[in-house]
């Protein structure tokens, strides 16, 4: 197991590993208990993510330095597959998981 990322809170650490999962990365996030000890503990608690197969890294770096630049200001976009209508955030259909 390799981390690939360092979270501000648990929610990115969860968005983060669906991100990686749904791009075939399997991924796990750690340290989740400890968030509410820090400030407590002299250790960093906050949640990593970690992948399971290190030959993935730099894949999943990639898909982490995507996940942290801001949201973007583009388009809208209508999904080939399904027709679902989808926001300029959405890399992905919401409605059926195509990609955009």
């Amino acid at each position: 197991m390799r981390r690939v990322y360092t979270a501000e809170n648990v929610f990115d650490a969860h968005l983060l590993r669906d991100r990686l999962v749904q791009n075939g990365i399997a991924a796990a996030v750690h340290g989740t208990m400890l968030a509410g000890a820090i400030g407590e503990l002299p250790a960093d608690t906050r949640p990593t993510v970690w992948i399971e197969d290190d030959e993935l890294y730099e894949r999943a770096r990639q898909l982490v330095a995507r996940f942290e630049q801001p949201a973007p200001e583009g388009a809208s976009w209508d999904c080939p597959a399904c027709g679902e209508h989808n926001g300029p955030g959405f890399e992905v259909c919401w409605n059926c998981g195509h990609g955009g």
